[in-house]
């Protein structure tokens, strides 16, 4: 009996972990990211445990076969779950409605999700809480050591969690989708619950084993009498010390797990090798206490043994966690394939988990080997304590993640954890039935280290924890071997201006010069050097585009470069959306200048919320709405490149509204990148794409239509958008349609066989990550090259004109710079001369073209031909000199710099290039 048992509560344990991510993945869809809904979501998945356990716990004394029960309690938890992709699809399309009716206040909006999340999910939790209690009591014979049983039960179904995570992470998700997922893990507990009612209606006589009769007053007596080696005191003192245990626990998933993403990252994959590694320490803890000591009859000394220990464990990889970025570089150095890291990620975690939550996965069979007095009441002992734990735990994530971590950090929200285990481990100790000088001895030890740990752990290096050493692998390993320098002394190199660990992410904003950048777990968002173009280009080419843009919808802040650009246009109402408070705080101390304080602007309004929640709750309509996430590879934000979220952002659109996506063309494998835009493209046909550096803008409109140069022209002006740009004077608007990539009709071609993104298969959560350390850049931007059939977009009547125009093409151009396609500049460059043969600007760009495509010969004829009296002659003679130095004749290129630096006095940057120069034509000899 107990062999068939046990592998249904293996199973059991798979299907739970599996219900858990989808639960939480599904749940996040609707509700959002922010902490609390996550909290509200994890409080009712934790809360129904809970309930579960005491109400099944409490009825185990009147079953009469929990077989049969447990049976049941499989078949209600498949038929639920088989249920809940439709429940799931009701409560999105209430869920708004529900906000609506109640007067769209944000403070009733934790509320409806709890509401919504206990209808959905209270359930099958409730459900699945009550299995353990059942279980334990089905097994349980007079001569049961309950520690043994207890321990072994909690142990299998822990490991079936296990294999349940990583099949939830690793196959299931990224091979079926949420709705499939469910489905088989419904089905596997349906076909548990039958198999378990056919089980005890054939075993029946053996599940009598033990009387299960209604409790006589003896019985209770007797269920009330501690063992007796335990008083009384020490029992209520265990079970109260194992809920605080739970809450500690759960706040070292939650902070270990932030620590642990700023270093390995933030993909599905990463979360999934810490959530494995976090269950495998339970399940093997629960085991080894299990076999080794679960014949014995603790004290609460045990118990408070296992808080010192996990303590002392904690304490050495606080200490040495700082170090982990290097471990991580060092095995990166042998290979980036997906698989490797996967392995990587799961091998860290487990080193830096794995002892601590060996002794943490003891704590509950120790706690209930304590408490229980003897096998007759073991199911209602196990749902009581089980809820105290889970109850326990669920007010650690609520603090953890509300209090501890915004307030004092992740590294002191740990520290707490670690005092508080100590604190347990003397309380325990100091009550228990020991010798004098063993108890208060061993308390005061507990308490002097509890003291020492307080104050004596120094913080992390906010420069080694927000220096992304999973993201930028190749540049710090680069970096170290040019410097020969180690890897630890070039993650402390960098100046780190501000370091907060906020609700949702670590925010940093560190300074390399004059130029700042902001990271959320190590991860860039935005700089104030190579990232400007793109954050002033997103947020200006919709401005330009749009017939009479009043309304602005930005969905993330970043830098808050991109509202800033948004604000530069005679806008009446900017609302931007950003999941991060930490976030708003950087943008408006550190970027103030960079974004034209536009958090101060009258007409800007910040909301600290996840954006698909936000657009799911406001009646609200937007002329452009403006979706500027990060990477696609970080866990969660996949659901802002799915088929849903376009529609939900069109919902919001005006007649004539305009929706503007960016993606990266880096790290991105083709087929993505073509997924992307054909999910773009099926909500939004009329789509066109533009092109800045490395990075993509999907310009949605909701009707096709031409585009017209004289509202360009006038609005590029009133937006000082050449200023922004770079480019001196609003003659230069022409620039914009440089950035062109791919009209309506090459977009829908280009994309005619790709897959789609959806909320219920988020392919591109799955793959993005496999393409992190992939040089994907030239590729993606090749094949949209090939894809391009019509250099310009679809102008409006009367705009072709503007085009037959020298300084139009030059801009054109100098636009095309912009996106590194030299060939495209050098045929709007041509262009021009044909235009006006004496176009001095033109003549520079095309020598400089030519001669970064390595044809100096044709670069000097062009050179030669620029080279006037004007304002661009020392800069022809920098380039002529260039040229000459590349033809092998050094004393030309040295006259001509020296003709150049006699001319710019002022220049700073141009003259160091200049001296530069020549110090490389004379052979490096010193001036």
């Amino acid at each position: 009996m107990r062999g068939f048992l046990f592998v249904c509560f293996f199973l059991s344990g798979g299907t739970a972990l599996v219900y858990e991510v989808v639960f939480l993945r599904m749940l996040g869809l609707v509700f959002g990211h922010t902490v609390h809904a996550v909290a509200t979501v994890l409080i009712v998945f934790m809360g129904g445990l809970a309930l579960g356990s005491a109400l099944f716990g409490g009825l185990t004394p009147r079953i009469r076969s929990p077989i049969q029960a447990y049976g049941w309690l499989e078949l209600g938890i498949g038929a639920w779950a088989a249920l809940l992709p439709m429940l799931f699809a009701w409560s999105a399309a209430w869920y708004p409605d529900l906000f609506r009716a109640l007067g769209q206040s944000h403070a009733v909006l934790p509320w409806i999700q709890f509401a919504l999340g206990s209808a959905l999910l209270l359930v099958p939790t409730t459900l699945m809480g009550g299995t353990l209690a059942v279980l334990s009591q089905a097994l349980a014979e007079p001569e049961s050591r309950v520690g043994r049983l207890v321990g072994g039960l909690y142990a299998v179904n822990t490991c079936g969690a296990v294999v349940g995570a990583a099949m939830a992470g690793y196959v299931l998700l990224p091979s079926l989708g949420n709705r499939a997922t469910i489905e088989a893990a419904a089905a596997l507990n349906l076909a548990l619950g039958f198999a378990a009612l056919v089980y005890g209606r054939a075993h029946s006589a053996r599940s009598a084993g033990i009387d299960l009769a209604p409790a006589s007053e003896s019985d209770a007596d007797a269920r009330e009498a501690p063992s007796r080696d335990v008083k009384p005191l020490g029992v209520r003192l265990t079970v109260v010390a194992l809920g605080i245990s739970g809450a500690v626990s759960m706040l070292y998933e939650v902070t270990w797990t932030r620590a642990l993403a700023l270093v390995l990252g933030s993909s599905t994959y990463a979360f999934t090798a810490m959530l494995v590694a976090f269950l495998l320490g339970l399940a093997g803890g629960s085991a080894l206490y299990a076999w080794r000591w679960g014949t014995r009859q603790p004290s609460p000394v045990a118990f408070g043994a296992l808080q010192a220990g996990i303590a002392v464990l904690v304490v050495p990889v606080l200490l040495m966690f700082e170090r982990l970025p290097e471990l991580l570089l060092a095995a990166l150095r042998w290979s980036y394939a997906p698989p490797f890291v996967m392995w990587i990620q799961l091998g860290l975690s487990v080193g830096v988990l794995l002892p601590v939550t060996l002794l943490i996965g003891a704590t509950f069979p120790c706690a209930v080997a304590v408490a229980t007095p003897g096998a007759a009441r073991v199911g209602e002992s196990v749902g009581r304590i089980y809820a105290a734990n889970t109850v326990g735990a669920v007010g650690g994530a609520v603090l953890t993640g509300f209090a501890l971590v915004p307030a004092l950090g992740v590294h002191a929200a740990i520290v707490v954890g670690v005092v508080v285990n100590l604190l347990l481990a003397a309380l325990l100790t100091a009550t228990a039935d020991l010798r004098p000088a063993w108890r208060w001895g061993s308390a005061g030890a507990a308490l002097l280290a509890a003291v020492a740990v307080a104050v004596g752990i120094a913080p992390w290096d906010p420069r080694v924890m927000s220096s992304g050493p999973a993201i930028y692998v190749g540049p710090y390993l680069r970096s170290a071997a040019a410097s020969s320098s180690s890897i630890g002394a070039t993650l402390r190199s960098q100046r780190v201006l501000f370091y907060r660990d906020g609700r949702s992410g670590t925010v940093s904003v560190g300074q390399s010069g004059a130029h700042r950048y902001l990271r959320i777990n190590g991860k860039t968002e935005g700089s104030t050097s190579l990232d400007m173009p793109t954050q002033q280009l997103v947020g200006h080419l919709p401005l330009l585009t749009h017939p009479d843009p009043r309304d602005v919808l930005v969905i993330g802040l970043g830098t808050g470069v991109t509202a800033g650009a948004v604000a530069r246009h005679g806008i009446r109402r900017l609302d931007v959306v950003e999941i991060e408070p930490a976030v708003v705080e950087a943008a408006g101390r550190f970027f103030g200048e960079a974004n034209g304080h536009v958090l101060l602007d009258p007409r800007t309004r910040t909301l600290v919320a996840d954006g698909r929640n936000f657009l799911f709750t406001t009646p609200d309509r937007y002329d452009v709405i403006i979706s500027e996430p990060s990477n696609p590879w970080i866990s969660g934000l996949a659901s802002l490149f799915s088929e849903e979220f376009f529609r939900l952002t069109r919902a919001h659109l005006s007649p004539g509204g305009v929706m503007v996506q960016w993606i990266q063309l880096y790290n991105l494998r083709p087929d993505d990148l073509r997924m992307i835009l054909k999910t773009f493209q099926g909500v939004f046909p009329a789509t066109t794409v533009w092109n800045i550096s490395e990075d993509l803008l999907l310009v949605g409109r909701t009707a096709p239509g031409a585009l017209d140069l004289g509202r360009v022209k006038a609005r590029f002006a009133e937006g000082r958008v050449g200023e922004d740009l770079g480019y001196p004077g609003n003659g230069a608007w022409p620039s914009v349609l440089g950035f062109f990539a791919l009209g309506e009709t090459d977009t829908a071609r280009f994309v005619e066989d790709a897959e789609r993104n959806t909320d219920d298969r988020l392919t591109l959560e799955f793959s993005a990550p496999r393409a992190l350390y992939l040089d994907t850049s030239r590729t993606n931007q090749e094949a949209i090259r090939k894809a391009r059939t019509s250099p310009l977009p679809e102008l409006a009547p009367g705009s072709r004109g503007e085009l037959e125009r020298a300084d139009v093409r030059y801009w054109i151009g100098m636009g095309c710079l912009g996106r590194n396609a030299m060939e495209d500049a050098l045929a709007h460059f041509q262009r021009a001369l044909e235009l006006e043969p004496d176009h001095k600007p033109a003549l520079l760009e095309t020598s400089r073209v030519h001669f970064r495509l390595g044809r100096p010969e044709e670069a000097l004829a062009f050179a030669q031909r620029a080279l006037d009296r004007g304002p661009l002659r020392a800069r022809t003679l920098y380039l002529l000199g260039r040229i000459h130095a590349a033809l092998k004749s050094p004393d030309r290129a040295k006259k001509s710099f020296e003709e150049a630096l006699a001319l710019v006095p002022e220049d700073q940057k141009l003259r160091a290039d200049l001296l530069l120069e020549l110090k490389r034509v004379e052979g490096g000899k010193p001036r």
